[in-house]
């Protein structure tokens, strides 16, 4: 379509992040061990007191999020050269992502990283690269003056 081209390397890198999406959903909403963490994020004293070893909940949620950043290694392997410093480029935006979406929120995360996304590219021919990520940043800055939560908050309770 026009200027538009996908290559076959970024087709792949997007149905492997949708599956990978589906399948980390999946695991958070229809699992014992998503219901664990959802417990243990939500009130870590009564989902103790219920019986449920947070410690091990911990390392497991760590070992998922592990297992998801090796995952997003080799969705973008083979776009980008493989480096023990590959992921440093992404760091901020992963950041700002989670941030902005609301940090627990899986459907806040997608439609964070898609809405940073399509602004940078929409800013970053005007002004470019650097000037983009900038303005992004100041963007979700004023966003969260506003809406500290992000823009789905995680229901629990507060103390």
């Amino acid at each position: 379509m026009g200027d538009f081209i996908v290559t076959w390397n970024r087709l792949f890198a997007i149905v492997f992040a949708v599956l990978t999406l589906a399948l980390t959903w999946f695991v958070l909403k229809r699992t014992p061990l998503g219901l664990e963490i959802r417990a243990v994020t939500q009130n870590r004293a009564m989902a103790g007191c219920l019986g449920i070893a947070t410690r091990r909940v911990d390392m497991m949620a760590f070992g998922l999020g592990s297992g998801l950043a090796g995952l997003a290694g080799l969705a973008l392997c083979p776009i980008y050269n493989v480096n023990p410093q590959m992921g440093s480029n992404f760091i901020v935006d992963s950041f700002m992502v989670v941030v902005l979406g609301g940090v627990g929120t899986l459907a806040g995360t997608v439609i964070a990283s898609l809405g940073v996304g399509q602004v940078n590219v929409l800013i970053e021919p005007l002004y470019g690269a650097v000037a983009a990520k900038v303005i992004v940043l100041l963007m979700i800055i004023a966003f969260l003056q506003w809406r500290p939560e992000g823009l789905f908050a995680v229901k629990g309770r507060r103390k």
